[in-house]
């Protein structure tokens, strides 16, 4: 059976009335269009150009320098140049440079220019640390924060899928449960002014007395408000709904009104294992734990004394022309080293005691979230089997309410009591039918929140 949900005039209707709206069709649409969604995804994007950014720091960079006249050779101080600059993830600086500058000797007599000639400068360089700075944990000490910004931004994402995907399933079945207990109240309302007219018709006969009509007719004013609580929650409901999928609160759609059994029976050893596996905030952890390592070991070599070594290939000299600034031969090869040793190292070694801080305060937080994972799982396992076991029951107590009628009713109608047992017995089926409703509701949440707890809950392959 289908319910149409929506207050306003339908919009987007097909030819066959509103579009029917699954739970997996409503988790979809607030994927793609819920603000927390759009939020979480540029931060995913922001993390990869982060990650970009830091990768650059190891491809070529080249930078022209040219600084010259228009035509005229009888301008001193015009520069060409070209440097080329690679860096590695050993610690290893590459850089090459080629150029030429216009230079001139005045005449000692008058003054004017009387040598004009090029200054050429080709140098080719390598630099390798050996101490400070040496490594890839070192040299790519910034790609690997962005690497671990990247991947905590994708598991953050994972997370905002699945608390919106789990807020969607709420408003959803709270749509379902409230539409539900607006026809349940329905009946019980037709049913209690049936008796009202039944009531005094006895009434008149003689058969009934004032205190069953007015028994009836309290019965029937509560069944009148329960329908307008019903009304209320509903709408309450379904603007909740609209508001997360992205639609406008006057989108009109149809739902089913069945809500699924949960059908996950993982025990709880099971559970256990895949919470501690398969938990992204544990796996965000222990990654951040990770990183504290390495940047210990970062903050452990900048304490190291700046230790160099270089290797120089270069020709420095005079040329008569621009063409001759760039001739090959006559270079010249020269090794130097590079020593540096601040004395006072007192940002170092706070830089350090704080990454040895870091280092142990997660992971200390890593085991109490572990403790709180097994907590939270064994009293999610405790609360599913309790849910599911109260779903029984109430349909059980539904069964026996509906008995309970019928017994009434049979006695009523034939002289045996009042409408006494009659209301009560409306009043209990109505209250067994809203708990009813309202435990599976609250199952199939918690079946789906137990899912998300122990880490198996991807809301993009359906619900």
């Amino acid at each position: 059976m289908l319910l149409t949900l929506g207050l306003a005039p339908a919009v987007s209707l097909t030819a066959s009335g509103p579009e029917t709206l699954t739970l997996n069709d409503a988790i979809r649409e607030a994927l793609a269009h819920n603000d927390r969604m759009v939020d979480a995804r540029d931060r995913l994007e922001q993390a990869d150009l982060g990650v970009h950014l830091a990768q650059s720091e190891f491809k070529p960079k080249v930078v022209p320098n040219i600084q010259g006249s228009f035509g005229q050779s009888d301008v001193a101080n015009q520069n060409y140049r070209v440097d080329v600059t690679q860096r590695f993830a050993t610690g290893t600086a590459l850089q090459a440079g080629i150029g030429a500058s216009t230079a001139q000797i005045p005449s000692p007599i008058t003054g004017d220019p009387d040598v004009r000639y090029y200054n050429a400068d080709t140098t080719l360089s390598l630099s390798q640390s050996l101490l400070r700075g040496f490594g890839s944990n070192a040299a790519g000490r910034a790609g690997a924060s962005a690497r671990l910004q990247r991947d905590d931004a994708d598991r953050q994402l994972e997370r905002t899928e699945q608390d919106l995907a789990l807020d969607v399933a709420v408003s959803y079945y709270r749509v379902v449960a409230s539409r539900a207990m607006q026809q349940l109240s329905a009946k019980t309302l037709e049913r209690a002014r049936k008796l009202v007219d039944a009531s005094q018709a006895r009434q008149a006969a003689g058969l009934a007395s004032q205190l069953d009509v007015l028994r009836a007719q309290q019965l029937a004013s509560q069944a009148d408000i329960q329908v307008s609580d019903a009304d209320a929650a509903t709408e309450d409901a379904h603007a909740q709904l609209t508001l997360l999928m992205g639609r406008p609160a006057e989108a009109v759609f149809e739902m089913t009104t069945e809500i699924p059994a949960p059908s996950l029976t993982t025990p709880l050893d099971e559970a256990l294992t895949l919470a501690l596996e398969k938990r992204s905030d544990l796996q965000s952890l222990v990654a951040s734990a990770s990183d504290s390592r390495h940047a210990l070991d970062f903050a452990r070599n900048q304490l190291l004394p700046q230790l160099d070594v270089n290797l120089l290939l270069t020709r420095r000299q005079t040329a008569p022309s621009f063409a001759d600034s760039f001739r090959i031969g006559q270079f010249q090869f020269a090794t130097f080293f590079t020593i540096s040793m601040p004395v006072d190292r007192t940002a170092e070694l706070v830089a350090f005691q704080n990454a040895l801080i870091e280092r142990d305060r997660r992971d200390r937080a890593i085991e109490a979230l572990r403790r709180s994972i097994t907590d939270d799982v064994k009293h999610a396992v405790r609360e599913r089997d309790r849910l599911r076991r109260s779903v029984d029951v109430a349909a059980t107590a539904v069964d026996i309410a509906q008995k309970e009628i019928d017994v009434a009713q049979f006695r009523y109608e034939r002289g045996l009591s009042n409408n006494l047992e009659l209301v009560d017995a409306e009043s209990n089926l109505l209250a067994a039918e809203s708990r009813h409703v309202a435990a599976e509701a609250d199952s199939a949440v918690a079946d789906l929140r137990f899912r998300a707890l122990i880490g198996v809950f991807d809301p993009r392959r359906g619900v």
